[in-house]
């Protein structure tokens, strides 16, 4: 019976370190008082602890690094997961090697093959949209952990947020407040978080019948944002917005917006003053994780806080166990976001009056 409940972590408490500890012990590396190994030894003789066999073979033809691969790296959201990750490994004698893909599959491809000729121990992605990273290549980076973002068809552990949910109470906040018309800047149409978000998007427009939904993709950046939002105002500020054009505009354009990302609402920002509006007077604005700059904004902006360091370091703790030979099971792990209202939700000024069809239009 203790045999088979024995695990890393049971021997890490009953000796009072950590598991990365009595990872170190069980594999040779790292530094270990030889007071604290004799400690390790004995817990792991009076529990009945067997490692992971298949798991300590496959370590030891690996180097003792660990690989963690953003779609983007100008976006705020990269820096704050790295920085978890980093912070969760630490001590544990993996270092990070940190790439970019612009996601680009093609960039990413390239950068995953560099990282398979150093034989890493692990890789923690962000998947590119349209990544052509398969179940067939995961043996080649040892573990794999998803952020955010995840594959279908990929049997690995994913760490996200409730991306459809939280959007769906941004869009009943704004509806709460009188809007008819919203819009939705999302991000790549074919990323996961997006379809997400839409989803909810779509779901709070559908408990409303009169409100109007209208999404728009880009390509996650500021520029592309803030010509897809100026669009809807009527100012087309910069290059063309990414994405379908829009068909039959309202005059007035939406009074409320949800923005995918950081950046994403920094365009939407941006597009209200070019077009000579203000927030929320004009337009009320959600963004989607939160940002220095939105407290500094007057007022300040409304946003879903995505739990960026807590996803980090659960991407970080799921990589460690798989690499001390515990089983984790592949699929989702949710950690909740959670909807910080602000001063840039109102009421909207008088305008049209609603319409009388729940019209969507992508």
């Amino acid at each position: 019976m203790a045999e088979a409940k024995a695990t890393i972590y049971t021997v890490a408490r009953a000796v009072g370190v950590s598991a990365q500890t009595v990872s170190r012990v069980l594999n040779g590396t790292g530094q270990v008082s030889e007071k604290t190994r004799a400690a390790v030894l004995a817990a792991i003789e009076a529990q009945g602890y067997r490692p992971n066999a298949v798991g300590r073979s496959l370590r030891a033809s690996r180097t003792p690094m660990v690989g963690v691969l953003v779609a983007d790296i100008g976006n705020p959201f990269y820096a704050r997961l790295h920085r978890a990750i980093e912070r969760r490994l630490s001590g544990s004698g993996y270092s990070l090697m940190l790439m970019n893909c612009d996601d680009d599959a093609r960039i990413e491809r390239r950068q995953l093959e560099l990282l398979r000729s150093y034989r890493p121990t692990g890789l923690v992605i962000v998947p590119s949209v349209g990544s052509s990273l398969s179940a067939a290549d995961l043996p080649a980076y040892g573990h794999v952990v998803s952020v955010s973002r995840v594959l279908d068809g990929l049997p690995v552990p994913a760490v996200v947020t409730d991306e459809r949910e939280s959007v769906r109470a941004a869009a009943e906040e704004l509806i709460a407040h009188g809007h008819t018309e919203l819009a939705l800047i999302s991000g790549p149409e074919q990323a996961s978080t997006a379809r997400a978000r839409e989803e909810g998007f779509h779901q709070a427009l559908a408990r409303h019948p009169g409100r109007r939904g209208i999404v728009r993709h880009t390509d996650g950046t500021r520029a592309g944002a803030q010509a897809a939002a100026g669009e809807l105002l009527g100012t087309r500020p910069g290059p063309a917005a990414m994405g379908p054009a829009a068909t039959n505009p309202t005059a007035t354009g939406p009074t409320a917006m949800v923005g995918f990302n950081a950046l994403v609402t920094e365009g939407i920002v941006s597009a209200i003053m070019a077009a000579g509006l203000r927030c929320p007077e004009d337009v009320s604005v959600v963004g989607f994780t939160d940002a220095g700059w939105m407290t500094l904004h007057r007022p300040p902006i409304s946003v879903i806080d995505q739990p960026v360091e807590e996803m980090g370091a659960l991407a970080g703790r799921l990589l460690l166990d798989l690499a001390a030979g515990e089983s984790v099971a592949p699929g989702p792990r949710v950690v909740p976001s959670t909807l910080i209202r602000r001063g840039s939700v109102a009421a909207p000024s008088t305008k049209t009056a609603a319409p009388d069809t729940n019209e969507e239009r992508s």
